[in-house]
């Protein structure tokens, strides 16, 4: 009986899978032509994070809305560029072997969720 009781609860947790392997948070690497732009990313208008001067990397919360990046160099046009949010398919393993408990932690962590690795701005000269 203690058994069950000790390995219920360890399975539950361990059913978020991509929460485990993917985790909540990813790196972004950011560049720009020209480089040495101040490029800011945003998500539903808040600023979540800041790469000054390009190339940089930034680590950002994962979810489901995409993230704009507005990009400025001094005698450059400002650019935006898109991060997408894309479904992270490790969250197929939670229908496996964490059920509706797994399915729920990374939608509510945004582990089922990703971005691309990397974007790069360009800047056109004014």
């Amino acid at each position: 009986m203690f058994r069950i009781l000790v390995l219920l609860p360890t399975a539950a947790l361990l059913g978020a899978c991509a929460s485990i392997v993917e985790g909540t948070d990813q790196s972004i690497a950011v560049s720009s032509h020209p480089s040495g732009a101040a490029c800011v990313l945003e998500r539903e208008g808040s600023q979540i994070g800041v790469v000054n001067p390009t190339p940089g990397t930034v680590r950002i919360e994962k979810s489901t809305e995409d993230i704009m990046v507005r990009c400025s160099k001094p005698g450059h046009q400002d650019s935006i560029g898109v991060l997408v949010s894309e479904f992270e398919g490790m969250t197929a393993g939670n229908i496996i072997f964490g059920g509706v408990v797994g399915l729920a932690v990374d939608a509510g962590s945004g582990a089922m969720y990703y971005y691309p690795s990397s974007i790069r701005i360009d800047l056109p000269l004014e």
